[in-house]
């Protein structure tokens, strides 16, 4: 016969304060790693690894309407980077919906539909020309004037997915200085196109979705 020891409520008190003393209480919701307000502006910054932050969106049952912005060609198609997620996000729905449109000039924008229980709208900022190129003139333009038409459907706010990946020369030979410099540069466009917007939407949410750009965007947010 084999005796168990099952030991007693006195022998398993002690582990117990052990184990309730070093626990930490799990954090359901990612929330903003910065914020400012400022001269009509209303902008948080959030990084989180591919997916978007469920209070970015708002509280449960319970949506915001917002449109998300995302970079692309003139010819509008969503293969990679940030708009390669709002196109998976919407079923390849605002991608069907972009094709009629094609093509359209650089520095322009367009909306067509969002994605369901995330985002009312998704506004295409054509932020390259022709020959894959861009500029900082370039970003403010289109992503104002993605917001204008945001703001003409009567949406209170707008998701900007980081551009880096989208602007990276060669994404298959990336390094991490060449990362870095990109993700600088980025970052200051977009902050530039953010203070272009003021006073065309309540909230503006920056969306890092590789959270290493992170602390560049916090750089240049201090600097609002």
């Amino acid at each position: 016969m084999v005796v168990v020891h099952l030991p007693t409520s006195q022998e398993n008190r002690p582990s117990w304060r052990r184990c309730l003393r070093h626990l930490k209480l799990a954090q359901p919701f990612i929330h903003p790693l910065y914020r400012v307000q400022r001269d009509g502006l209303n902008v948080q910054l959030w990084a989180a690894s591919y997916k978007l932050p469920a209070l970015m969106l708002g509280v449960p049952f319970f949506r915001r309407k917002q449109a998300i912005i995302v970079p692309v060609s003139p010819d509008l198609k969503m293969v990679y980077g940030a708009a390669k997620l709002a196109r998976d996000y919407g079923a390849d729905r605002p991608q069907r919906e972009a094709d009629r449109f094609a093509p359209l000039s650089p520095g322009e924008a367009l909306i067509v539909s969002g994605a369901r229980y995330r985002y009312a709208y998704t506004a295409l900022a054509v932020i390259f020309d022709h020959q894959k190129q861009s500029s900082p003139e370039r970003i403010v333009h289109a992503v104002r004037r993605a917001m204008e038409l945001a703001r003409q459907r009567d949406c209170t706010g707008v998701i900007l997915p980081d551009f880096t990946n989208n602007l990276m020369p060669q994404p298959n030979q990336v390094t991490p200085s060449l990362q870095r410099a990109v993700a600088e540069s980025t970052a200051l466009a977009m902050v530039e196109a953010i203070r272009a917007c003021r006073g065309l939407m309540e909230q503006i949410h920056i969306w890092c979705y590789d959270p290493s750009n992170a602390e560049v965007y916090l750089r240049e947010l201090k600097r609002l």
